[in-house]
């Protein structure tokens, strides 16, 4: 990646990519490497973000090469690859998650039932267990108004709200315990954002839901689009849930 930026081609695009976005060039060599390794392995077939289905088998990787492309583009040093691996097509099918951050060279991995690490380490969630202690990510990347406003007594009770653009990596870091909840209920995250990211967070000890409680439910393709809120806690959780639904009752 860093040798792309030296080359001047952080905003070159190649195209559009089977999610319908726009694709950069940084995008297409990221996906071919990442392809290039799982092809090697019978029985296993790929969802990317780019390329959409490849390959036959009865194992599915689902993968996104550069989350937060946007980032990169813009020399925002936040962005990675994630890669999760199912034999399901729920969000308890899946065994392994592993998102690599790109520019510090972090890996963040899990298995089910295993627990979660980075660097080989073990991580867990925040214990913070209340709203207006909390460090909340929050996304409202192209959100109307309406969504703003909604989102306002929760921006304002909170201790901090942040969003650093690529949110595999922002779940990575409520696995760990840097941030103590993450928010985007705008409807448009997809399987292959979220999918590694949920597990590694899942098996640190973060609680997920859509904005009203009920259990996360996302279809395996790239049409699907979903909202989410995880949080370090059942309790801190709750909170969060009642600060978003704050507007809407």
């Amino acid at each position: 990646m860093s040798g792309l930026a030296k080359q001047g081609d952080r905003g070159r695009t190649v195209g559009t990519g089977a999610s319908g976005d726009t694709t950069l060039y940084a995008d297409k060599v990221a996906e071919d490497a990442l392809l290039g390794s799982l092809k090697e392995i019978d029985g296993v077939r790929v969802l990317s973000e780019e390329a959409g289905i490849v390959g036959e088998g009865h194992v599915l990787a689902i993968v996104d090469p550069l989350d937060g492309s946007s980032n990169f583009e813009k020399g925002i040093p936040f962005y990675c690859t994630s890669v999760a691996i199912t034999e399901g097509d729920q969000l308890g099918d899946i065994t392994v998650g592993v998102v690599r951050d790109l520019v510090t060279g972090d890996a963040y991995s899990a298995v089910r039932g295993g627990g979660a690490r980075k660097n080989g380490h073990a991580i867990r969630t925040s214990s913070v267990d209340v709203a207006s202690s909390a460090v909340v990510g929050v996304d409202l990347s192209r959100s109307g108004s309406d969504l703003v406003s909604r989102l306002g007594p929760l921006i304002s009770g909170v201790k901090r709200q942040v969003h650093l653009g690529a949110n595999a990596l922002e779940l990575c870091f409520l696995a760990e315990g840097r941030t103590d909840a993450f928010v985007d209920i705008r409807g448009q995250i997809r399987i292959t954002d979220f999918a590694a990211a949920y597990l590694v967070a899942k098996e640190a000890g973060a609680v997920f839901s859509d904005e009203r409680g009920s259990e996360l439910k996302p279809s395996f393709d790239l049409e699907h689009r979903f909202s989410f809120v995880a949080s370090g806690g059942e309790s801190l959780h709750r909170q969060i849930l009642d600060l978003c639904l704050a507007r809407g009752r």
